[in-house]
């Protein structure tokens, strides 16, 4: 069992201390017609659409301590409170003891997957869609608040069409899911960074540029790091191997 592995071998290394819970969906493709739940979702692909939960630490690599084997038209969202949760006590058996921070991307994002980070005691950090309460939010940040930050490599932007290497980050509190209960409501802070648009098919044409104009990408955290690590902290969750790869390949 995965929760007996660290005990045999050292792969999560001062989990006791801190550790990155991440989660994600994937698509597989499947191939014949006998394979059951296979079907096509929103890829087009006829596939399985799993759910994968990893375990890391800064000094070791991440650990998978949850699956879960859904339908190739599943959406992506669901089951995602329950999944939180049975990966979160995976991960807490595993070794992941101390602090411990989840993330993953806006379909995650529900009051079932932060209410389950918080019942296991587990900071949060889910990348949000930019709906109008989070465009409203987003306005109301100061101009001076926003701090510019460098990407150590940088990343091919596919709206840009070019490579992005440079942005500014800022925060706000927000409350989220206010059309709930009070009690599922949640006050923590939103992680916003832009990247300026500089792409010239941006622009109307015969139309110069009157004001900056930029793309926002947000995040809800209670994380308790300071903003730059937060957010390079949160950017991170696209990069986790483990979530890559192919282990539900079927023939």
């Amino acid at each position: 069992m995965t929760a007996a592995l660290p005990r045999h071998a050292p792969v999560l290394t001062d989990a006791s201390t801190y550790a990155l819970v991440d989660a994600d969906s994937t698509i597989r493709r499947v191939f014949g017609y006998a394979k059951q739940g296979a079907s096509y979702g929103y890829t087009k692909v006829k596939g399985l659409h799993p759910l994968l939960a990893v375990v890391s630490t800064p000094t070791c690599a991440p650990l998978v301590v949850a699956t879960r084997l859904r339908e190739g038209h599943a959406a992506a969202a669901r089951g995602a409170g329950s999944f939180v949760a049975e990966s979160l006590a995976a991960a807490r058996a595993a070794g992941a003891t101390g602090l411990a921070l989840f993330r993953a991307d806006a379909a995650f994002y529900s009051a079932e997957v932060v209410a389950a980070c918080r019942r296991a005691g587990v900071h949060f950090s889910i990348t949000v869609r930019l709906n109008p309460a989070i465009r409203r939010t987003i306005a109301t940040i100061d101009e001076a608040a926003w701090t510019p930050i460098h990407y150590p490599h940088a990343v091919w932007d596919d709206d840009e069409g070019r490579f992005i290497s440079d942005a500014e980050i800022a925060e706000i509190a927000y409350t989220a899911f206010t059309s709930h209960r009070k009690k599922e409501q949640v006050t923590g802070r939103l992680l916003v960074r832009r990247v300026r648009r500089l792409n010239p098919a941006s622009v109307s044409q015969g139309q110069g540029e009157l004001f900056a104009a930029h793309r926002y990408h947000a995040a809800f955290t209670d994380s308790t790091l300071q903003l730059v690590q937060a957010e390079a902290t949160h950017r991170g969750h696209a990069c986790c191997p483990a979530l890559k790869m192919p282990m539900f390949e079927a023939l």
